[in-house]
């Protein structure tokens, strides 16, 4: 596994990028103090010298608990102040590859996301707020939409007022007659008050039934694992100046195609057969409209006589005004049998006209 050099600052005199090998400060001296940050800049090369790698390999540097002097792993005595080895060491620490630290005034955890650098965070905040302005402008956009929609609403509901004279009048009434006819109809169940005639078997549906299975291929496609491969997945800080690569396993996969043989249904479709029933029934029919029309004030129902087998069964009325406007215009109004009384011709009266053809009384009545 690679191993590169890392670097840390010094807290006392503030020196930065001191070498990792370096277990003092070499500008004023002091120690490297317990849970130094170590981190990797960018462009550290790979370590390829026997000493420094033998440094790296044989574990964290412990600290004298008696002077705080930074101490190789392999030495038994301080190399200050000669006290026993203890067992305070530098943390050994894992990153991820996108969680490497690469400064020690960048805060980043050893497990987790890494804080987002002040640059990136600079690009976002510029990013959302051209994002806000597109977003206005959208609504921007939609509301010019929305008021040209409702513009033209109004130009074809918005009703213009008119002055029209009453030209004449008009009235209708009709009723329907029914007579009681012997039918003869033909459904899948006879119904109250039919009289069966004749019944016998029918298709009523049909249902896709198996006939018989064909035997097809088809290409399938599927991932299949043809084995692992090691590669780096992060860095190990050592705990004594020096990273060396973390190394993860993942599996390996190949797409690969066979032929599949599979058995493919063909359906037929099978009559379903009902009793079929044929009867006779007495139904009420429509069998003439009487009506009765003028244009005078005097309304009346038509006249008529009912034989056998006759009903009235509904009547209907329609009263309708007819005005004239100017330039030849003419609008016709319908109106129910109280408020159509109430007009004569030659009377002048204000309209309401949209221009969808649609009139209405602008005065209250």
């Amino acid at each position: 596994m690679a191993i590169q050099e890392g670097r840390w600052d010094c807290s006392t005199c503030g020196t930065k990028g001191i070498l990792g090998r370096y277990r003092e400060c070499d500008n004023c001296g002091a120690p490297r103090p317990e849970g130094v940050r170590f981190y990797l800049p960018e462009n550290a090369s790979e370590v390829m010298n026997a000493e420094q790698l033998a440094i790296a390999k044989a574990g964290a540097d412990w600290i004298c608990e008696y002077c705080g002097a930074s101490n190789r792993a392999k030495e038994e005595n301080c190399v200050e102040c000669g006290a026993p080895k203890s067992k305070v060491t530098q943390a050994v620490k894992e990153y991820s590859s996108s969680n490497v630290p690469r400064s020690a005034a960048t805060p980043v955890m050893s497990s987790g996301p890494s804080t987002i650098p002040t640059s990136i965070a600079r690009s976002r905040t510029s990013q959302s707020k051209g994002k806000g302005k597109g977003y206005r402008w959208w609504l921007g956009m939609v509301a010019i939409a929305a008021s040209g929609i409702v513009g033209i609403t109004l130009f074809f509901t918005l009703p213009m007022t008119v002055e029209a004279t009453v030209s004449g009048l008009s009235w209708e009434r009709k009723v329907t007659i029914e007579r009681l006819t012997t039918l003869t109809e033909s459904d899948w169940s006879v119904p109250a008050g039919g009289r069966l005639l004749s019944q016998q078997q029918e298709i009523r549906s049909y249902e896709k039934v198996i006939d018989r299975y064909e035997t097809k291929t088809r290409q399938v496609s599927e991932k299949v694992k043809v084995g692992t491969e090691t590669y780096t997945c992060g860095k190990r800080d050592l705990g004594n100046g020096f990273f060396e690569d973390k190394k993860c396993t993942r599996n390996v996969y190949q797409t690969k195609t066979r032929t599949e043989t599979y058995e493919d249904p063909v359906y037929r479709e099978e009559p379903v057969y009902d009793t079929k029933y044929t009867y006779q029934i007495d139904r009420w029919v429509r069998d003439r409209v009487e009506v009765a029309s003028g244009g005078t004030k005097q309304p009346y129902w038509p006249e008529f006589a009912l034989g056998a087998n006759e009903r009235e069964a509904r009547r209907s009325q329609t009263y309708q005004v007819f005005f004239a406007g100017q330039k030849g215009k003419s609008y016709t109004l319908k109106l129910d049998p109280g408020l159509w009384n109430t007009f004569d011709p030659g009377e002048s009266h204000t309209l309401k006209i949209n221009r969808m053809g649609g009139v209405k009384l602008a005065e209250n009545h």
